[in-house]
């Protein structure tokens, strides 16, 4: 059920299905990094600044790992923790003019090393870095921001790109070839109740009536928590998208069907759905 009209691009789909009709794909996500020093080379071939913030190729995943510089060596009791720095801000290019970028360290974690200039230069661990405070003009949406919040941004926005993606062959309605099964399982398993309105349809022949909407408007998406059983009034009214595809053509007649045979019995029930005929 839930047909819609028919899409004729499908961008991104280009794997076959497996047995059961999906495919994993790789994931290349959040990965740390080593903390070391930077050198020029590493500005000039490995790394990337952008408006978004400062890139290292990553050559074990083949991907970009988003990263922070600090300064290595550092005052720690006198002056505290170093800053850290998420873009090329006015301090990073005047190393960078300067050729003196070995100063700084390179990260992705919590926890980094500081080479402590009051304590002969002992490398000792220091987490919760400060932002620049002219990469937080830059970057807005860091200002306020401490190095181990930032990472866990990282970790987040990463974590989501990793998540394995399914991708399936479809047809023309953009549905998943094994959808009718997944659909009628799915409406099995909800006695063939709409979970919007509370109405059950026992009449097998009218079982049609009940749809399976996708909440995240993603129909190759079938996993069970973006699935909702909803009978076709309560379906035809989700959003704009949806009046508009039950408003014509078999949609329409089926519809026409459901209010003729059961609009009195959900205006007398307990839902507060009012029909319009």
């Amino acid at each position: 059920m839930d047909k819609e009209e028919p899409i004729y691009k499908f961008e991104g789909l280009k794997s076959l299905l497996t047995s059961k009709g999906y495919i994993v794909e790789e994931a290349k996500g959040y990965r740390e990094i080593e903390n070391v020093e930077v050198e020029l080379d590493d500005v000039r071939n490995k790394m990337e600044f952008t408006d978004e913030g400062i890139f290292l190729n990553d050559d074990v995943t083949k991907s970009k790992q988003q990263i922070f510089l600090y300064k290595r060596d550092y005052y720690l009791s006198q002056f505290g923790k170093p800053r850290y720095h998420t873009h090329r801000c006015e301090v990073i290019q005047d190393f960078i003019n300067k050729g003196r970028f070995h100063d700084y360290r390179r990260a992705n974690t919590d926890v980094v090393m500081v080479r402590d200039r009051d304590d002969d230069y002992i490398d000792k661990e220091v987490s919760c870095l400060k932002l620049c405070s002219y990469c937080a003009k830059m970057a807005i949406s860091y200002q306020g921001k401490n190095s181990s919040e930032f990472v866990e941004l990282l970790k987040q926005a990463k974590d989501a790109e990793a998540t394995p993606k399914k991708k399936a062959e479809v047809d023309i309605f953009g549905y998943t070839k094994d959808w009718e099964k997944i659909s009628r399982e799915y409406r099995e398993s909800h006695n063939y109740t709409c979970e919007e309105c509370g109405i059950t349809i026992e009449d097998p022949f009218d079982r049609q009536f009940i749809q399976v909407h996708h909440i995240n408007g993603d129909k190759t998406d079938n996993s069970p928590n973006n699935l909702k059983c909803l009978c076709i009034h309560c379906h035809a009214k989700v959003d704009n998208t949806h009046r508009k595809n039950f408003n014509r053509g078999a949609n329409a007649m089926l519809l026409d069907g459901f209010n003729r045979k059961y609009g009195n019995h959900i205006n007398n029930g307990d839902s507060d759905i009012v029909l319009a005929f």
